[in-house]
């Protein structure tokens, strides 16, 4: 019994050591047969196109809205553009009768207006040569036909001259119309001239023109446009530059020039005032010009003569200026007569000899 004892407490142990001397597992990772790598089909990198660059669409073009001309038909060379000579001078009921000539009520057309004057005939047969007279600026309200001409058209009718003096647009009867920097007075002028060159006893050919003040600048205006016009007398003339010109009347009206005659300040298009201005285009005048000025006038600067002066000299031109000492814008007395016997001799001169 005592040995089947110990065969009992051997068990254990002996099954403990055949345990140990099995082999363990080899633990390893198995390497793939040749057949499985084989079989084994490399997945290709997926390509991701490059997106296409595709061209925004072209703008649409917006086309520039051209800026306005602020002085559009204003200029002198739309002056010259526009039509004159059609109609003719009706002569109506004789105005007044003094030694020497006649004086007749007129109307005429000119710029799509009617429009009136004085027509003032010497005695005798003619034919006669023509005087177109511009006067200067006179109130409406007090206006009467030849104001401010007066005396030039019976100095000039009284020596044999046939006088024609408009009265301007507006005045005396005549129609109104557009005035915007007295292109409206320029063309009451210059449409006036191919008129005046059909009356019955007028000579033939080119015509004289006298202007005083702002029919000095008509005048002036005139002689840039037209080459009708054998030789010029200008008398106390408005600016010809208009810039300056504005300034003058800025300053007399007290700040109130008038909005229909200046649309717009210099300083709001200056280069527009400049196209506009008669003085900007004084290389187009051909006919001789004799200018008249007072030093102490205390309307027009004498500077606004003496400029136009060195300007039409500088151009080759033949200028003539007479200044009077002491002379207001109307000359009195010896310096009258002076400026008198000068312009008589100047257009006999010119229109006569």
């Amino acid at each position: 019994m005592l040995k089947s004892l110990r065969y009992l407490l051997l068990l254990p142990i002996l099954a403990a050591c055949g345990q140990a001397a099995q082999p363990q597992p080899d633990l390893q990772p198995a390497t793939a047969t040749p057949a499985l790598a084989a079989m084994t089909t490399p997945i290709p990198p997926t390509i991701t196109p490059a997106p296409t660059s595709t061209a925004p669409p072209a703008a649409t073009p917006i086309p520039e809205t051209p800026t306005p001309d602020p002085v559009a038909g204003l200029t002198i060379p739309d002056l010259r553009a526009r039509p004159v000579g059609a109609g003719e001078i009706t002569v109506g009921a004789i105005w007044n009768q003094a030694a020497g000539y006649t004086s007749y009520r007129i109307s005429y057309p000119a710029d799509g207006l009617t429009l009136t004057g004085l027509l003032h005939v010497p005695a005798g047969d003619g034919p006669f040569p023509v005087i177109i007279a511009n006067r200067g600026t006179i109130a409406r309200d007090i206006y009467q036909p030849g104001m401010d001409s007066r005396a030039f058209s019976d100095l000039m009718a009284r020596n044999g001259f046939l006088v024609v003096a408009p009265d301007f647009r507006g005045y005396a009867g005549g129609d109104d119309g557009p005035n915007q920097f007295y292109t409206g007075y320029y063309m009451d002028v210059i449409g006036l001239i191919p008129l005046a060159q059909k009356l019955p006893l007028a000579r033939p050919g080119k015509v004289g023109m006298w202007g005083h003040s702002r029919g000095g600048s008509a005048t002036i205006a005139a002689l840039t446009v037209s080459d009708q016009i054998a030789a010029a007398v200008v008398y106390a003339p408005a600016p010809a530059d208009l810039a300056q010109d504005y300034a003058r009347r800025f300053r007399q009206s007290g700040g109130n020039p008038g909005g229909g005659t200046w649309p717009f300040p210099p300083d709001a298009n200056l280069e527009a005032y400049r196209r506009v201005s008669p003085i900007t285009y004084f290389a187009a005048i051909s006919a001789p010009v004799q200018l008249h000025h007072g030093t102490a006038d205390s309307t027009v600067d004498e500077s606004a003569s003496v400029a136009m002066a060195e300007t039409l000299r500088a151009l080759g031109k033949e200028v003539t200026l007479h200044l009077y000492e002491g002379g207001g814008h109307a000359l009195q007395g010896d310096a009258y007569n002076l400026y008198a016997e000068r312009t008589l001799e100047f257009f006999r001169r010119h229109l006569v000899q």
